[in-house]
């Protein structure tokens, strides 16, 4: 049962460990686990093992907080931490004080659907937040500590709102005009964010990141990302390790090099005022800033990627040249977005043939 060190494929060091646990059908059996941040950390979880040897106990007396522990151990080695975070948050503000006390034997199909009607009059990311439940009870059933999964038959019907569907992306006229207005600011660090948002789909926290040495020859290297974590923020490889090389049209270098002149000792391209980091809610508070009692509505800046999307589809780029442009690892997010903004399109058709018969 010895914890051994190595080396992760980001360079940093992490522990693991090969335990017996006994024999099954006359094979042995052994637990492995690594991704250990610390020695400490992989010999508590060692320690557990020994203890659940020792003194083993029915899993079906597991509570959920309980199962939600050991899967949280999986799933931390499966994403990246922002996204570790994000979970780990939604699970300790929404999932646990509800049914974190409750034992697995206990759980019926009917309880959880009423669990899932009162987390969708809460909240917008309600079907999210729940698929991530039936994760961590699909851990208890693959590893046979109940017999079936009690959340597989919980549907989202129970809930029935009309929900004004709004488009998220500006089309070609739409972004003009609120490329005009951003231009109207005469402020070039704002002209040039809403410009590379708009005309490569970058995500927020790939364009924080970038430095003046990503910026070569008419080229972006996407090369990493500011992310949220419990400790703060930092620097961390794209999500979905979406490294690429985006090409820049011609004005939108010409912005990039004024901004460079304007700011010459600047390191990343985006900086705050002291030279920091900028803000990651900076973005959001210019475009409400620069639309405010304007005809044209704000969008989340996270729809800027839509925007561009829709230009390169508009332009006639396959799925898979906006798949590597917006650095997708599954193709099938693209044809999502795809799917979401053909079927505006076909929408907005109706209505514009409405409008001009006006009869």
């Amino acid at each position: 049962m010895e914890i051994k060190a190595y080396k992760k494929k980001n360079g940093t060091t992490a522990y693991k460990f090969k335990a017996y646990i006994g024999k099954k059908n006359g094979k042995s059996q052994y637990a492995e686990k690594s991704g250990f941040k610390t020695k400490a950390d992989a010999r508590a979880a060692l320690h557990n093992i020994q203890e659940e040897i020792d003194n083993p106990t029915p899993k079906s007396s597991m509570t959920f907080k309980e199962l939600y522990d050991e899967w949280l151990l999986v799933y931390e080695k499966e994403v990246q931490n922002s996204t570790y975070y994000k979970t780990t948050r939604a699970f300790e503000k929404h999932v646990l004080p509800v049914i974190g006390s409750t034992k697995l034997s206990d759980f019926t199909p009917m309880e959880l659907q009423n669990f899932r009607n009162d987390l969708s009059e809460k909240l917008k990311f309600a079907r999210k937040l729940f698929g991530m439940v039936r994760k961590v009870f699909n851990h208890a059933a693959l590893l046979s500590y109940i017999q079936a999964n009690p959340a597989l038959p919980v549907t989202s019907q129970g809930i029935k709102k009309k929900v004004e569907e709004k488009k998220d992306f500006y089309d070609t006229d739409e972004l003009r005009d609120f490329m005009a207005l951003v231009e109207k600011t005469n402020d070039i660090k704002k002209i040039a964010l809403f410009r590379i948002l708009a005309f490569t789909g970058i995500r927020k926290g790939e364009l924080l990141a970038l430095e003046w040495k990503d910026y070569r020859k008419s080229t972006l290297d996407i090369n990493k990302a500011i992310s949220h974590s419990p400790v703060g923020y930092e620097i961390l490889p794209p999500k979905a390790n979406s490294n690429r090389l985006l090409s820049l049209d011609e004005k939108t270098c010409k912005i990039l090099d004024e901004l460079h002149q304007t700011y010459p000792e600047s390191t990343r391209i985006f900086e705050s005022e002291n030279g920091g980091m900028l803000s990651p809610s900076k973005p959001r508070k210019w475009l409400l800033e620069i639309t405010k009692e304007k005809e044209i509505e704000p969008i989340r800046i996270h729809a800027f990627r839509h925007t561009h999307a829709s230009l390169l589809f508009e332009s006639g780029m396959s799925l898979k040249q906006v798949q590597y442009r917006l650095g997708h690892a599954d193709l099938k997010t693209t044809m999502n977005i795809y799917t979401h903004i053909t079927k505006f399109a076909k929408d907005k058709i109706g209505q514009q043939f409405s409008d001009y018969i006006d009869f």
